[in-house]
């Protein structure tokens, strides 16, 4: 996993931002999922065991991690809510989400058989096939698939967009257990106001990843983004990919109520202006380079006519100037 996978993994493991993600991508962001009632819920989930059809060897069971996962408990219901932070475009993406979710579900069903089995409750014929009572139930999982990639989704938005059909008037099509991929697009999403934490600000300036100039005006017209937190502050500059920002967060941190803020306005101008006097030195450097060549020019050439008036040979011109026949040439067309 990478860095900027970390990092998001990392930003919305918040229970707060977490929360607020979910309420604007699926409540219009009214707060249904409340951070007090998040608990962790990430699990491992171990796939049935292989074999392999080579060498007909029982292969290695592989194991899943969700991205996020929390448990929110709303009176008497468990729910799993998990996240997928997806950086590139992936055409398995609706199968994966589901893949995930079944192998939830399959892990649920394994803990009540388990505990079914350990209290001897199964009496009927059907619980002790399924090993289930029959008012046993599973805890709902949802998934959110965040996209923040920077080229536009062109992958599968439900299962059904991976399968093969014959034409939209396939009778199959009808009868076909679709699943939709819950997707999030960032660079789709046109209901930035429906978030209420920094994540706001995060998504926001992830708009002007092209967009320098935009950038710094979208900073200049917040004032939100003079008062950061530090979380916030090391997201935008590992998605914006502006190390030299989260630099100098020791500069630009202010201390508000025991609480550290960051003016990433500040850090820009800063970034900006250093870059502005690097480009300025730099042109210093190339000016007084082209200077001195076009100098030794001058002279060369006024070293080339004195040698022609004088009346030296073309080769003795050539040897003492250092210069080929075409430049002596161009001299004398000159004179």
């Amino acid at each position: 996993m990478g860095k900027i996978s970390n990092t998001v993994n990392y930003y919305f493991s918040d229970n707060k931002r977490f929360a607020d993600l979910f309420n604007a991508v699926f409540f219009q962001g009214k707060a249904v999922v409340e951070p007090e009632l998040l608990s962790e819920g990430s699990e491992i989930y171990h796939q049935p065991e292989m074999r392999n059809a080579k060498t007909e060897q029982s292969g290695e069971r592989t194991e899943r991690i969700r991205d996020v996962c929390k448990k929110m408990r709303t009176g008497g219901v468990l729910r799993i809510l998990a996240l997928e932070n997806q950086e590139l475009v992936d055409y398995a993406m609706p199968f994966r989400c589901m893949q995930y979710d079944t192998m939830e579900y399959g892990k649920q069903l394994d803990e009540i058989r388990r505990r079914n089995e350990r209290e001897g409750c199964l009496d009927t014929r059907a619980e002790i096939f399924s090993g289930l009572l029959k008012e046993d139930r599973l805890e709902p999982v949802y998934t959110l698939c965040l996209y923040h990639g920077e080229d536009k989704w062109d992958g599968p938005r439900t299962l059904g967009d991976m399968v093969s059909f014959e034409g939209e008037e396939d009778v199959f099509r009808t009868i076909f257990n679709d699943y939709p991929l819950r997707l999030y697009c960032l660079n789709e999403a046109d209901n930035l106001e429906m978030f209420h934490t920094e994540v706001r600000q995060l998504f926001c300036a992830l708009q002007y990843r092209k967009d320098r100039a935009g950038l710094r005006r979208l900073l200049e017209s917040d004032p939100v983004y003079r008062h950061l937190d530090r979380d916030t502050l090391e997201a935008l500059a590992v998605l914006l990919k502006l190390p030299a920002v989260w630099e100098r967060k020791d500069r630009i941190m202010n201390k508000k109520d025991d609480r550290e803020e960051y003016d990433m306005c500040q850090a820009v101008r800063e970034w900006a202006e250093e870059e502005r006097q690097i480009g300025k030195k730099e042109g210093r450097k190339v000016g007084r380079k082209e200077g001195r060549k076009e100098g030794r020019e001058e002279i060369r050439a006024a070293i080339v006519r004195n040698l022609i008036r004088r009346g030296d040979t073309d080769e003795a011109i050539m040897q003492i100037a250092e210069c080929s026949r075409e430049y002596l040439a161009s001299i004398r067309k000159e004179m």
